[in-house]
């Protein structure tokens, strides 16, 4: 299979041209005739002509090109839709929208996950973004490294998609459509969405039908975060490494991934105690982002960083990822099994809670004050140079 590459363009030129230029640079199959597909929205006063035109312009050397002007404005839910769609008339489709940029590696990773993945209906569709933060909490986030080059997570991502046809027929057909928020594994920040984002829609979709999505462990997209329709200026929060070369890559079945986490960024209890974890056999939840309310758990017991006022059992916080702490049994008491009538779920102890993991994740990062110091000095000296030289004749 060939998957189409289709990029989403909104009134932003120099965008898109960076885009096309890294998309054209990528590695493709000899032979193939891979479909490049922009389709532009429209804006409130028309259609960008410099969009159009880079769009036209555009020479793409690796099959065929087909430019869609939208002949009326969308907005970005129902043009998200739209170019889902076009799996009807091209199967494998790779959505890219125009403030990202691909690395040479893209598309044969996403061939190789669409086609291994292609009749496990648990997973939803396929991220291309190396996601190494937490969307709730804005602390890193790495995956348990069990050998392969994925993980999977019960939450879509904005950047770079891609979905079989079979994948964006189940997603379009799901029994209920309406943007119902309220399911007790939602985070309750997904209802403070506007209601011009699509992604509320997937994120309940995979809540309800146990769906998730496969993310890469290197990102083969960035993204340049320009001012538009989510950021009021240029953020560089979506830099990320690339992967450089493409190869054949290790992808496990979902039942023997390790690395699967549910919509909290938690890893699921059986991955947890497939690492060797010794849970009880009752069952558990994990809290260790301390992100889940109380109405989530769907058992007694709970595996927190919240303060508790009874504990079964404690271990300590310094291995990384959080999870290996629990596997590896490492003695300490930040991370608590507890009964859940036993944890503090006031507001409090949940920011408590935070401030613990904000530590755990940034004091491997924290600059000494020596180097502060010396970096201080030299910036002082360097601005005093750059004045000294302005301010000297001829």
């Amino acid at each position: 299979m060939t998957p189409a590459v289709v990029v989403i363009a909104y009134q932003r030129p120099d965008a898109l041209s960076r885009l096309l230029r890294s998309v054209a640079s990528a590695a493709y199959p000899d032979g193939v005739d891979v479909q490049l597909v922009i389709t532009i929205d429209r804006g409130p006063e028309g259609m960008s002509s410099d969009v159009a035109q880079v769009a036209h312009e555009f020479a793409w050397a690796h099959g065929t090109k087909t430019v869609i002007e939208q002949p009326e404005r969308l907005g970005l839910v129902e043009h998200f839709y739209a170019c889902g769609r076009l799996t009807q008339e091209y199967g494998d489709v790779i959505l890219l929208e125009d403030d990202l940029v691909v690395g040479p590696a893209y598309y044969e990773y996403t061939r190789q996950a669409c086609e291994h993945y292609r009749d496990e209906e648990r997973v939803a569709g396929f991220c291309l973004y190396g996601l190494w933060f937490n969307g709730f909490t804005h602390e890193p986030f790495l995956a348990v490294d069990d050998g392969t080059d994925v993980f999977f997570l019960k939450l879509p991502y904005t950047q770079g998609l891609a979905f079989t046809a079979g994948q964006w027929q189940r997603f379009e057909e799901r029994p209920n459509p309406s943007r119902s928020l309220q399911h007790p594994q939602i985070h309750e920040s997904f209802r403070r969405f506007s209601h011009d984002e699509w992604f509320p829609s997937m994120t309940s979709y995979l809540a309800v039908q146990e769906r998730y999505f496969c993310f890469p462990r290197v990102s083969h997209i960035v993204g340049w975060g320009d001012a538009g329709a989510h950021f009021e200026a240029r953020s560089d929060w979506f830099q990320t490494p690339l992967q450089l070369q493409p190869r054949t890559y290790n992808l496990p079945s979902f039942d023997e991934a390790l690395a699967v986490y549910d919509s909290f960024f938690e890893l699921l209890p059986s991955r947890l105690q497939a690492l060797g974890a010794d849970l009880p056999n009752e069952g558990v939840d994990i809290d260790l982002g301390a992100t889940r309310p109380r109405t989530s758990l769907q058992h007694d017991l709970v595996l927190t960083t919240r303060p508790v006022r009874r504990v079964i059992k404690t271990y300590g916080l310094q291995m990384i990822p959080p999870e290996l702490n629990v596997a590896q049994s490492v003695p300490g008491d930040l991370i608590s099994l507890a009964r859940k009538g036993d944890v503090r779920w006031d507001r409090l102890a949940t920011l408590e809670a935070q401030r613990r993991m904000h530590a755990y994740y940034w004091s491997r990062n924290r600059p000494s004050r020596k180097r502060a110091l010396l970096f201080e000095l030299a910036r002082r000296v360097e601005l005093w140079r750059s004045r000294s030289k302005g301010s000297a004749p001829g």
